[in-house]
C-alpha cells in the first residue's frame, strides 16, 4: 500500500473516530470482515480493509447531532442520512491516491438486489463489491447494534438475512458469507 493512500485513510478514520464513535467502530469492523470475506472467496483483496472502513466515510459530512438521534427520524432527516453514500462517493473521487474503481461501492452500498435501494439498481447493476459491503453493513449492525437498534442473537440474525435474500441481498453471496460466518464462529 502506498504511504499516501495509507496517510489518507488513517485522516479520513481518525475525522470518522471524532465525528461519530459508533461510526468509526462499525466501519472498523465492516473493513475487517470485508478483508476476510473477499480473502475466504479468493478475490482479489488489495485494499479490502480501506474500502470496508470507509464505506461511510460520508457520514462525516452528516451533523454528528443526526448521526446520534435517538428517536425516530423525520423524513427529512432521513434523506439527508441517505446522502452519505453520495458523500463518500465524493471524498473518495477527490482522494487521488485511493483507487476511484471503489468509489461506485461505496455509492451504491445500500443498494438492494430488487431494487428498492437509495438509487434504485437492481441485481449485477449494483458493483460485485456494493452488494458484499451491503451484507456486511447489515450483518455488522445486527450484530453489534446502532443507537436506534439493538444488538441480535446471531441465530437471529442469519434468519434475517436469509429472509431476505433475493430482495436485499445478492442470494449467492449471502450463501457464501453465511457459510463464512459459520467458519469464524
Amino acid at each position: 500500500m502506498a504511504v499516501t493512500t495509507q496517510f489518507t485513510v488513517e485522516t479520513l478514520l481518525a475525522s470518522l473516530r471524532s465525528h461519530c464513535p459508533a461510526t468509526y467502530e462499525h466501519s472498523i469492523r465492516v473493513g475487517n470482515l470485508l478483508e476476510a470475506f473477499t480473502a475466504y472467496l479468493g478475490m482479489e483483496n488489495t485494499y479490502m480493509f480501506e474500502l470496508g472502513s470507509l464505506h461511510d466515510c460520508g457520514k462525516l459530512l452528516i451533523p454528528s447531532k443526526l448521526l446520534n438521534k435517538e428517536g425516530k427520524l423525520t423524513k427529512s432527516e432521513y434523506e439527508e442520512i441517505k446522502k452519505h453514500t453520495r458523500y463518500g462517493y465524493e471524498i473518495i473521487l477527490d482522494t487521488a491516491d485511493f483507487p476511484r474503481t471503489y468509489a461506485k461501492s461505496i455509492l451504491f452500498h445500500h443498494e438492494n438486489i430488487n431494487k428498492s435501494g437509495y438509487y434504485s439498481l437492481a441485481g449485477n447493476d449494483i458493483p460485485l463489491l456494493g452488494r458484499i459491503i451491503r451484507i456486511i453493513d447489515s450483518y455488522d449492525t445486527m450484530l453489534n447494534g446502532r443507537i436506534y437498534q439493538k444488538p441480535l442473537k446471531k441465530e437471529r440474525i442469519l434468519s434475517e438475512l436469509i429472509e431476505l435474500k433475493d430482495k436485499y441481498y445478492d442470494s449467492n453471496l449471502l450463501d457464501k458469507f453465511i457459510s463464512f460466518i459459520k467458519t469464524i464462529e
